[in-house]
């Protein structure tokens, strides 16, 4: 497999588990009783932009790395103090987690439907200690883009279904794990603990260096 096809290939891999989260959460919460008011697939320039369902929906395809999901209620107040996410915090606190962490269970289904069962599992449950084997990380990366020159598409769907869910689940302030742990300050957010902010700090100051250095990995097993 070329380069070429190769970057499309991990674009549509990234792009694919990232837009499947939001339509997840997107799903989950609309079951709940709770609607999302913009669903956003990718991240960059805006693509596309419409409506439906009540739900303004957005294709921004240029960077596949994250999309987002809001419950900003777009009739309050600009200058109004009340939380961005107010549709989730009215919630019930079960539902509010369930709401976080069942988008994720879906792409361990999806690790378990392409992988099998177990090996889905094992994949999803190494995956937590990924970010802390900073060591493996080259040989790993050289693995999973063997994957790809191989042509096993599902296997690497597989793959990074797992590991982007275990991924999102540690307690970084940016990603799901982070708002578990801050869902008892969700509406107080003035009188979080001392150790937790503390905690989002250690966790970026590592986050930002590690996700920069997969990148690197990334674009250098791609481009060899």
């Amino acid at each position: 497999m070329d380069r070429a096809a190769l970057l499309f290939w991990l674009w549509m891999l990234f792009f694919t588990v990232n837009a499947l989260w939001a339509l997840s959460q997107a799903a989950v919460a609309s079951s709940f009783g709770v609607r999302p008011t913009l669903v956003k697939l990718g991240v960059g320039p805006r693509l596309f932009t419409l409506s439906l369902g009540g739900i303004q929906w957005a294709l921004r395809p240029l960077l596949p790395f994250g999309s987002a999901v809001s419950f900003e209620d777009p009739a309050a107040d600009a200058d109004s103090k009340a939380p961005v996410d107010n549709r989730l915090r009215q919630l019930p606190v079960a539902l509010h987690a369930a709401t976080i962490v069942l988008p994720w269970v879906v792409l361990v289904v999806v690790a378990m439907a392409c992988l099998g069962p177990g090996e889905g599992l094992r994949h999803f449950a190494t995956g937590f200690a990924l970010p802390f084997q900073v060591s493996l990380l080259p040989e790993r990366i050289e693995r999973f883009v063997a994957v790809l020159r191989n042509g096993e598409f599902l296997r690497a769907w597989g793959l990074i279904s797992a590991k982007v869910a275990a991924a999102n689940l540690l307690p970084l302030p940016v990603l799901a794990g982070g708002s578990l742990v801050m869902l008892p300050w969700r509406n107080r957010r003035e009188r979080v603990p001392v150790w937790a902010a503390s905690l989002n700090l250690l966790a970026m100051a590592f986050a930002i260096p590690w996700a920069c250095y997969v990148l690197y990995l990334l674009g250098a097993a791609v481009l060899r």
